[in-house]
């Protein structure tokens, strides 16, 4: 009997010093929970749009890079972009059939901003009628942010401003006193002082009658 008590106090004792084992946890992520852990946080990768010759710009306001919208861009695809540039859609859509280039397509927004788009010359059987980026222009709108070049040249620039970043020719017609670049932008100030605002500011196809 003594016997049978010794190797009961001895089971114990060996039960007590053997290493217990962790219980297995469950490793079962949810998806959401891993992307949050192993993908790096969004930036904020909000473009501007910019103002150039013969086309316009968008540019990372992160990275700083730039990538051009040319002339010659489909209307379809290059709405889609200003809209989202702008986070906003363009407030009125109109053909002037009285331009002198023709009958034109204008899209324009609240910031100012219109695009003019010319009909596509080349022949096909597709009824369809393609419209092509061919000019913009930016009138004065109050409250907004103003577009600019890169050399940040815009509405309400002075005739100052513009002669210290480009080498322009003005010159008085009907319009007023018109400016116009070597490369292709053209303007209207409100005045012939150095003081003289830009009330107007375009490039590439336009329907201004002088």
């Amino acid at each position: 009997m003594k016997s049978y008590h010794v190797l009961f106090i001895l089971s114990i004792i060996l039960i007590s010093c053997h290493p217990q084992e962790k219980p297995i946890q469950n490793t079962n992520t949810q998806p959401d929970e891993i992307a949050k852990n192993t993908m790096p946080k969004a930036e904020n990768n909000k473009q501007s749009l910019v103002l150039t010759f013969d086309a316009l710009q968008l540019v990372d306001q992160i990275s700083g890079s730039s990538n051009e919208l040319p002339f010659g861009t489909p209307l379809d695809q290059l709405t889609e972009i200003i809209n989202n540039a702008l986070q906003s859609k363009a407030e009125s859509i109109a053909v002037n059939k009285e331009c002198s280039a023709g009958p034109l397509k204008m899209m324009a927004w609240s910031n100012g901003l219109t695009l003019v788009f010319q009909e596509n010359n080349t022949k096909s059987d597709d009824p369809k009628i393609d419209w092509l980026f061919q000019g913009w222009s930016v009138s004065p709108k109050e409250g907004v942010q103003k577009l600019t070049t890169m050399a940040g040249i815009g509405i309400g620039s002075t005739l100052d401003e513009i002669q210290s970043a480009y080498e322009i020719e003005v010159r008085k017609t009907s319009l007023g006193h018109e400016f116009s670049t070597a490369a292709g932008m053209y303007g209207i100030l409100d005045g012939a002082g150095k003081d003289a605002k830009i009330t107007h500011l375009w490039s590439g196809v336009s329907c201004n009658f002088r």
